[in-house]
């Protein structure tokens, strides 16, 4: 049994495949099928973080080119029929103003994914939070600070009252999955969670979050900041290879499982094919663009463009062939768990924009 590796973990994720549904995601891979199928929203925010992922460029494209709400359910159609279990709404821009948002996450109720949201929470409203859970959501708020000053010069949203709206969702959203918290085989599966990206200026707000989320009852997540989009234009966020926790050298690597109550994305089925672990929602799943591009993850591989097929015009047989090739080809050519992470990410990049790696 493998409950050994954790007491805790999210579910839809890929601890809650293997370590509760009891699945080899490997193995399943191997079988042409999928885990995971993530779904970006139009690149649209009511926040302009300093650590976010998405570029100025990309924002200002707004809706235009987006999956219509049936484009959306006919992935999730062919997904279905080719395996995949979870959804994930998450990548570009803020996924709650997207108007189509409520009729997919219906879609995909009703063809049984378990589906995560993530989301800054500012425009949730009790009526949404009750219809999500009662879907079957798994809903992630991601957070960076408890100090309402702090929180809202981080998100570019000073004196617009946005740290108040996300406590009150928060609070609601509390009471609203009381109870859906489950023990199977000695595990605790969560389906609501809070998510922190580590960086250099808020290692005590994030020590400060995790202690509020389990005085909560919420799962809580973190992971190191990744340098693309908005980040890269402020290296005084930018974390050196270990992060001094309570006087003990964190390595990076280990910070979601050291801070946090474990990983979200890490995946124990590619350590067994590739020797360590990676983003199982990566590696197991296709990342679809809001475009309809096939991505290499959430947040890497939109500088690529169609090149590896679009489900507008690409059969999903293909596209499942090229996702496995692309996963693997990238992780024998970086050295972490996440591409939007790693060091070697844009070089990497740059080698298949100028066509000198082959899939």
């Amino acid at each position: 049994m493998s409950n050994k590796y954790h007491q805790r973990v999210l579910k839809a994720s890929s601890y809650y495949l293997e370590d509760v549904l009891e699945l080899n995601l490997d193995k399943r891979a191997k079988e042409g099928k999928l885990s995971f199928i993530l779904l970006n929203q139009p690149p649209i925010c009511d926040a302009h973080c300093r650590r976010c992922f998405m570029p100025e460029e990309r924002r200002r494209l707004g809706a235009k080119y987006a999956l219509s709400l049936n484009e959306s359910k006919k992935v999730l159609d062919d997904a279905r029929e080719y395996g995949a279990l979870c959804l994930e709404i998450s990548g570009e821009g803020e996924p709650t103003l997207n108007k189509d948002l409520p009729g997919l996450i219906a879609h995909a109720h009703k063809l049984g994914y378990l589906t995560t949201l993530i989301t800054n929470g500012h425009s949730l409203n009790q009526e949404q939070i009750v219809s999500y859970r009662d879907s079957g959501v798994t809903l992630i708020f991601s957070h960076h600070s408890l100090n309402s000053s702090k929180y809202e010069s981080d998100n570019g949203t000073s004196g617009k009252g946005s740290f108040e709206k996300k406590m009150k969702n928060l609070d609601i959203a509390i009471e609203a999955y009381k109870g859906t918290i489950e023990n199977i085989n000695n595990i605790e599966v969560h389906r609501l969670a809070i998510h922190a990206t580590l960086q250099k200026d808020n290692v005590q707000d994030t020590l400060d979050l995790r202690d509020y989320c389990h005085s909560k009852g919420i799962f809580f997540s973190v992971a190191p900041l990744a340098q693309l989009g908005c980040a890269i234009d402020h290296p005084e966020m930018k974390l050196e290879e270990t992060v001094e926790i309570n006087g003990n050298a964190v390595p990076l690597v280990k910070v979601p499982d050291i801070l946090g109550d474990n990983s979200i994305i890490h995946s124990h089925s590619s350590a067994r094919e590739i020797g360590k672990e990676v983003c199982g929602t990566c590696f197991y799943g296709a990342s679809i663009g809001y475009d309809g591009n096939l991505l290499f993850d959430a947040h890497c591989g939109y500088e690529i463009g169609d090149k590896f097929g679009n489900v507008r015009t690409t059969p999903f047989s293909d596209i499942i062939k090229i996702q496995r090739a692309i996963s693997q080809k990238l992780f024998q050519n970086i050295d972490g768990f996440c591409p939007a992470r790693d060091p070697k990410w844009n070089n990497f990049l740059k080698k298949v924009l100028d066509e000198k790696v082959r899939f």
